[in-house]
C-alpha cells in the first residue's frame, strides 16, 4: 500500500484535505481539536480510484518542523499544499527544501481554498508555485486546483494521487526496516511501536533488532486496528514487541531485520546545502534528521561535499539513508544527504570517503553499496557489512573466513609480503623463509589471509610453516656444513655439553640447523644433537624407577645444569613422569 505524505505551511487546508479524501479526521490530540492546529503526525487510510493509500498528516508550523520531518521519510507519495489566498510561506518553501532534498519520489501540488479568491488569483498562485519549484524534485509534479468546500478539483486530485502513488518503487524483498513514530503500553499486550514500513516484510514470531537497542520478538501486529499475521513495505503497522518497555522504543528508534543496520554515534555522510544557502558552515549546532530520529550534531569538513558527524546519542543507520542537517540557531534546514559511511575507522582517509561517497550517490542498491564500502576500507568483517549498508553482501573480492576482502587490499598486501620476504632472505639466508604467524602480525591480517595473499602471489609459496619466495633455496652452504660438523663432533663427546653460546655457531647457523632438527633446544642455551637425545631417551631406562636427579646426573656424566632441564624436558614430552623427588620412564622397553 503506497503512502502520501502531507506538506506545507499551517492552515493551509493539508487536514481538511485528507480527511475529505480519507473520511478520517488524522488530527487525534485533543489539543489538534482545540487549536486547529496540527502538532503531531496524524494518519488515515482510504480506497481511492481503487488504489488503497495511507495517508501520513504533518504539522506546518515551523515549531513542529521535527514531527514534518519524522513525517515524510517513509513516504512513496507526497502532498504538497499551498492555499491560493496565501501563496507562497515560509514553511511551504522549507517542507518544498525537505522534500527535495529526500528525492522525493512523486507527488501532487494542491491549490486549496479556491473557494475564497477568484480564478485570476488561483492562475497567478499556480504560476508562482511552477515558479518556485522550479529545478527541484517537485518541478513535474501536477498542480491541482481545488477547494474543500465547493467540491472543485478533488476528483482530479484523487485521480492524479492514485495514479503518482502507484508508482512508487517495490521495496518488498528488502530486509525489513521501519522507523518508530510511536510508542505506547495495551495492558495486557505489553508494548507498541507504530511507524510505516519503510521496506521489507514483517511476520508475527520474526526476531527483529531495535537500534539502540537489542534483538526482540515479535509477538504481534496490526495494519489499520485489524490484527494480522504480515505487514509489508508502505504499510502503516502497530508492532507488539515482547521483553521491552515503551520506553525503549521511543520515537526515533529503527526497528530493522537482524544484521541489517547499527547503532552509532559517528558516521560520515554526503552533503549538500538547501536551495538559498551557499554552503553548510563548518561549525556550530546542529540538528541531524533520519528516519523519525532527531539528534543533536557537531559536524567537520572532511572531504568536498562530506562531513565526519558526532551525534549527542546513538541512531540506527546504515549507507544510503536520507538524512537532514537542521541548524540550531536559525532553526532552519540547511541541508542534507546521504549516510556513507556508519562506522567510519579513525582516522576517517579523505581519499576513501571522497571515493565511497560517488558511490554510495549513485547506488540504491543495498549489495552496491557494500562493493563501495569494501573498495574504501580493504577488509571488514560480514557482519559488519552488511550492518553498514542495510543487509548489503559483496559480488566483488573475495571472503576469507568471516571477512570480506576487496581485490586491491589482496593485491597490495601481496606486494608487501613479497618486499617483506625478499629482505628477510637477504638478512636470514639461512632460514626457509618467514614464520607463517610472524608475516602475518608484521602484515596486521589473520592467519587465513595470509593464505589468501599467498595463492594470490605469484613470487610466494608456504612451507614447513614458513612463507618464502618461489625458488628460494636457503639452507646451509658448504662452509656452514663444515663448521657445524666440527661443532657436532665436539657435541657429542660427551654429555657434559657447553652452552649454547660457547659453541661457536652463529645465532643464524644455531637457528638453522635447530630448524633443520639437527640439534635439539632444550632451553634458551642448552641445546643437545638429536642423536644425543635419542640416545638418552633409550638409555634412560637403564634406571630403576624413582631415580634422582643425581643418579640421572652421575649415570650419563652430566652437570646439574644440563639434568636438571634435560629431565624437565623427558616430563614434558612424555618420556618420564615426576614423583616426588624422583621420576620413572612411562615407557619401557621390553
Amino acid at each position: 500500500m503506497p503512502i502520501v505524505g502531507t506538506a506545507g505551511h499551517v492552515d493551509h487546508g493539508k487536514s481538511t484535505l485528507v480527511e475529505l479524501l480519507t473520511g478520517r479526521d488524522p488530527d487525534r490530540l485533543a489539543e489538534e481539536k482545540r487549536r486547529g492546529l496540527t502538532i503531531d503526525l496524524g494518519f488515515a487510510w482510504a480506497e481511492i480510484n481503487g488504489v488503497e493509500i495511507g495517508f501520513v498528516d504533518v504539522p506546518g508550523h515551523e515549531r513542529f518542523i521535527k514531527n514534518m520531518l519524522a513525517g515524510v521519510i517513509a513516504v512513496d507519495c507526497a502532498l504538497l499544499v499551498v492555499a491560493a489566498d496565501s501563496g507562497w510561506m515560509p514553511q511551504t518553501e522549507e517542507h518544498v527544501r525537505v522534500l527535495d532534498m529526500l528525492g522525493a519520489p512523486t507527488g501532487v501540488i494542491a491549490i486549496t481554498r479556491t473557494d475564497l479568491v477568484d480564478d485570476d488569483t488561483v492562475d497567478l498562485a499556480a504560476l508562482e508555485i511552477a515558479d518556485e519549484v522550479a529545478g527541484t524534485a517537485l518541478a513535474e509534479w501536477p498542480i491541482i486546483p481545488v477547494s474543500a468546500i465547493t467540491g472543485r478539483g478533488i476528483g482530479d486530485l484523487r485521480e492524479a494521487l492514485a495514479r503518482r502513488a502507484v508508482t512508487a518503487p517495490d521495496r518488498g524483498n528488502e530486509p525489513f526496516r521501519m522507523w518508530v513514530d510511536r510508542s505506547f503500553v495495551i495492558h495486557g499486550a505489553g508494548s507498541i511501536a507504530t511507524g510505516t514500513v519503510l521496506q521489507g516484510t514483517l511476520r508475527v514470531d520474526d526476531e527483529v533488532e531495535i537500534h539502540p537497542g537489542e534483538r526482540v520478538r515479535v509477538r504481534g501486529l496490526h495494519h489499520h486496528d485489524e490484527p494480522v499475521d504480515v505487514v509489508v513495505a508502505g504499510q502503516r503497522a502497530a508492532v507488539n514487541l515482547a521483553g521491552v518497555g515503551a520506553e525503549e522504543i521511543p520515537r526515533g528508534t529503527l526497528i530493522a531485520a537482524s544484521g541489517t543496520a547499527m547503532a552509532t554515534s559517528r558516521l560520515v555522510m554526503t552533503v549538500e546545502p538547501g536551495r538559498g544557502y551557499d554552503e553548510i558552515p563548518d561549525r556550530g549546532a546542529f540538528h541531524i534528521h533520519t528516519g523519525t530520529a532527531d539528534r543533536l550534531a557537531t559536524i567537520r569538513k572532511i572531504a568536498d561535499g562530506a562531513i565526519l558527524v558526532h551525534l549527542s546519542e546513538p541512531v540506527g543507520a546504515s549507507a544510503g539513508d536520507r538524512v537532514i542537517l537542521r541548524e540550531s540557531g536559525r532553526q532552519a534546514v540547511v541541508g542534507g544527504g546521504t549516510v556513507v559511511d556508519p562506522s567510519p575507522p579513525e582516522p576517517t582517509d579523505r581519499t576513501s570517503i571522497a571515493t565511497i561517497a560517488d558511490a554510495i550517490r549513485s547506488s540504491a542498491d543495498r549489495h552496491e553499496r557494500a562493493d563501495a564500502l569494501l573498495t574504501s576500507r580493504g577488509t571488514i568483517s560480514i557482519d559488519a557489512l552488511s550492518r553498514a549498508t542495510g543487509g548489503g553482501q559483496p559480488t566483488r573480492g573475495s571472503v576469507v573466513g568471516e571477512v570480506a576482502v576487496a581485490a586491491w587490499f589482496i593485491e597490495t598486501t601481496a606486494d608487501k609480503a613479497d618486499s617483506f620476504v625478499s629482505a628477510y632472505h637477504e638478512e636470514h639466508p639461512r632460514r626457509a623463509g618467514v614464520a607463517h604467524a610472524e608475516l602475518a602480525s608484521r602484515l596486521e591480517i589473520s592467519k587465513e589471509l595470509l593464505d589468501a595473499v599467498v595463492a594470490e602471489s605469484k613470487n610466494l609459496e608456504t612451507a614447513e610453516g614458513a612463507v618464502r619466495q618461489i625458488g628460494f633455496g636457503g639452507g646451509l652452504s658448504t662452509d656452514d656444513e663444515k663448521t657445524w660438523h666440527q661443532v657436532r663432533t665436539r657435541l657429542e663427546a660427551s654429555f657434559d655439553v657447553p652452552r649454547a653460546s660457547q659453541l661457536g655457531l652463529d645465532p643464524e647457523l644455531l637457528h638453522a640447523v635447530v630448524r633443520r632438527g639437527d640439534l635439539i633446544r632444550i632451553e634458551t642455551d642448552l641445546v643437545f644433537t638429536a642423536d644425543q637425545v635419542a640416545e638418552l631417551t633409550d638409555r634412560i631406562t637403564e634406571l630403576e624407577d624413582g631415580f634422582t636427579v643425581s643418579a640421572f646426573k652421575d649415570h650419563f656424566g652430566m652437570a646439574r645444569r644440563q639434568s636438571v632441564p634435560m629431565l624437565e624436558w623427558f616430563d614434558k614430552t612424555g618420556v618420564t613422569l615426576r614423583q616426588g623427588d624422583g621420576r620413572k620412564v612411562r615407557r619401557r622397553n621390553v
